[in-house]
């Protein structure tokens, strides 16, 4: 039985309140109709509380998916970076299939030989230079984590070709051979984007709404309305806007 996503039902539910509130006000205001104030209010918050129901329910499958597959990789890089020689070799052997052998540091497949060099640096021009002088008849390939510059120009320069983390992540990915357990289990960095957003976190929506709230609720017994009507909405739009931008 598939879980109720309550987080997201509540968000949803917020952004609705926020809608009805803001279209209740303001056309209550202009027709002096409190039915159609509701009518409307019910209306706009079916709509935006069913619009931000399908927003925020996107945003957070996609940031699922790139989040755990970033973190995959990470870990992946780490893991193979501290493994041995005979570990990479059983497990390229596997990922590369049949007619793949090995052959000292190296797996030889179709005339090829592949190369394993994981480091927690990206890989040299002196790494690329060694493989570059080794005397093969067939094609290079090097498997590493990152490419720094001069390794990617002079693995052009020969012909070499190259596979980062993210061809390696899919390759084990795609054969089932992602490790189980990973030689250490990294905690994830906050990116630069949450970091600029913790400006405007979901903590400030709560003050800002029932500041909204109070403000249009006294719209209702003061001689001049409109200020309050316009700065309630203001806040009560900060609100609903905090809640749905922050999605993890």
């Amino acid at each position: 039985m598939r879980r109720l996503n309550i987080p997201l039902i509540a968000d949803a539910l917020f952004a609705g309140l926020c809608a009805f509130l803001l279209f209740f006000t303001a056309v209550r205001y202009y027709t002096k109709s409190p039915v159609w104030g509701l009518v409307f209010g019910v209306a706009a918050a079916l709509l935006f509380g069913a619009l931000a129901f399908l927003y925020i329910g996107k945003r957070q499958k996609k940031s699922l998916l790139l989040s755990r597959d970033e973190r995959e990789k990470r870990l992946l890089a780490l893991h193979l970076s501290l493994s041995s020689d005979g570990y990479i070799k059983k497990l390229f052997l596997s990922a590369l299939g049949d007619g793949a052998k090995v052959s000292g540091k190296k797996i030889v497949k179709d005339g090829c030989a592949n190369f394993f060099i994981f480091g927690m640096q990206p890989l040299s021009g002196d790494d690329a230079a060694r493989v570059i002088k080794y005397n093969f008849d067939g094609g290079k390939k090097i498997y590493c984590n990152h490419l720094s510059p001069e390794a990617e120009s002079l693995a052009a320069h020969f012909s070499i070709e190259t596979e980062t983390i993210d061809g390696v992540y899919s390759l084990l990915k795609e054969k089932r051979l992602l490790p189980q357990k990973y030689a250490y289990e990294e905690g994830a960095k906050p990116k630069l984007a949450k970091r600029i957003k913790s400006r405007f976190n979901r903590r400030i929506s709560p003050p800002l709404f029932w500041s909204g709230a109070g403000l249009l609720a006294l719209s209702y017994f003061t001689f001049y309305p409109i200020y309050y009507i316009v700065t309630g909405s203001i806040l009560i739009f900060l609100a609903a806007l905090s809640f749905v931008i922050n999605q993890s």
